[in-house]
């Protein structure tokens, strides 16, 4: 079963994909959920979030976790970080 905060992110999607606004999205799920609604904030980003088409991450909700995103990183600095962990071996 889904919790709370999960059944509302799915129903504020649902209600972006009608096409409703961000107050009639808010007032709605205020309405269904009474005081277990998520705060205006929170709403406020997932509706703009989801008009965006920019999908939620599973590890929000407590789902699995992905691969973090791979950065460029600069050929030297593995090199400075052994360097800086020998140096505070030896130290």
């Amino acid at each position: 079963m889904l919790s709370v905060q999960m059944e509302q992110w799915v129903n504020l999607k649902f209600l972006v994909k009608l096409g409703k606004t961000f107050t009639e999205a808010y007032a709605m799920l205020k309405e269904v959920y009474g005081n277990e609604y998520l705060s205006r904030t929170q709403v406020f980003e997932l509706f703009k979030r989801f008009k965006e088409k920019r999908l939620w991450r599973p590890s929000m909700c407590g789902g699995p976790r992905g691969s973090p995103p791979r950065l460029p990183v600069h050929p030297a600095l593995p090199n400075i970080r052994t360097r800086n962990i020998n140096d505070l071996i030896t130290a």
